[in-house]
């Protein structure tokens, strides 16, 4: 009988690669492309963000502003 525990290994060879493992492969492995990917996704939503303050300033009326301001005041 041995005291000694004997060392398993850490990924197990007989498993399928999932996605989950491939996910956490790119994580670990690609810090680069996850800031560029981080990145991008901010200039996405402030893209977005402009575009629908634009497009709420254009399409809305003279009238509907004036409201508005009204319940500002």
């Amino acid at each position: 009988m041995s005291f000694f525990k004997k060392n398993k290994p850490v990924h197990p060879l007989h498993r399928k690669w999932t996605w989950r493992d491939q996910l956490k492969d790119f994580w670990l492995c690609n810090k680069t492309m996850i800031g560029i990917i981080i990145v991008l996704t901010c200039i996405c939503i402030l893209v977005y963000m402009i575009g629908f303050a634009y497009g709420h300033h254009v399409f809305s009326t003279e009238a509907n502003r004036y409201e508005h301001l009204n319940q500002i005041i």
